[in-house]
C-alpha cells in the first residue's frame, strides 16, 4: 500500500516537473520556434509551386503527351458507349432483376414452409454407448504389456 502511495506521488511530482520545465522551454524560445516554423512553411510553399511549374511545363513542352492523354480518354468514352449499347449488359440486369425478385418471393412465402420432422432419441444415443463402452471394459479389462510387472 505504500508503495502504491509513493509510485503515485512520484510519478506526480515527475509529471508536474516537465511540465513547468516545457512551459518555460517554450516561453523563453517561442519566437525561435515561430521564426522556425514560418521558414519551414515558406520552404514547403516554394517546393510545391517548383515542383507544380515543372509538371505544367512538361505537360505544355511534351504535346504527344497530351494527346495520349485525350486519346486514351477517348477511348474509354467509347468503351463505356459501346457497353451501354449492348444487349449483355441489359441482359445481366433483367436476369439480376428476376433472380432477386424470386429471391424475395421464397422469403415471403413463410405460411407455406413444411413443418420440421421430430428429433427421435432411441437408446443408442451418446450416453448409452458410453455406458455399454463402460460395460465391456469391465469385462475386458486392459493387459498391459510393457513393463511388465512381476
Amino acid at each position: 500500500m505504500m508503495g502504491k502511495k509513493l509510485s503515485v506521488l512520484t510519478t506526480l511530482a515527475i509529471g508536474t516537473a516537465a511540465y513547468f520545465v516545457t512551459k518555460k522551454v517554450l516561453v523563453e524560445h517561442q519566437d525561435q520556434i515561430k521564426e522556425k516554423v514560418a521558414q519551414f512553411t515558406d520552404e514547403g510553399r516554394e517546393t510545391a509551386l517548383r515542383y507544380y511549374n515543372h509538371a505544367k511545363d512538361y505537360m505544355n513542352e511534351e504535346s504527344g503527351l497530351q494527346d495520349t492523354l485525350n486519346d486514351l480518354k477517348q477511348k474509354v468514352v467509347d468503351k463505356a458507349e459501346k457497353f451501354k449499347g449492348e444487349d449483355s449488359v441489359g441482359q445481366a440486369l433483367s436476369s439480376l432483376k428476376e433472380a432477386t425478385s424470386e429471391l424475395k418471393k421464397q422469403f415471403d412465402k413463410k405460411d407455406e414452409v413444411e413443418p420440421e420432422e421430430d428429433i427421435v432419441i432411441d437408446g443408442r444415443s451418446a450416453f448409452g454407448e458410453a455406458k455399454d463402452a463402460a460395460e465391456f471394459e469391465k469385462d475386458h479389462p486392459t493387459e498391459i504389456f510393457y513393463p511388465k510387472e512381476n
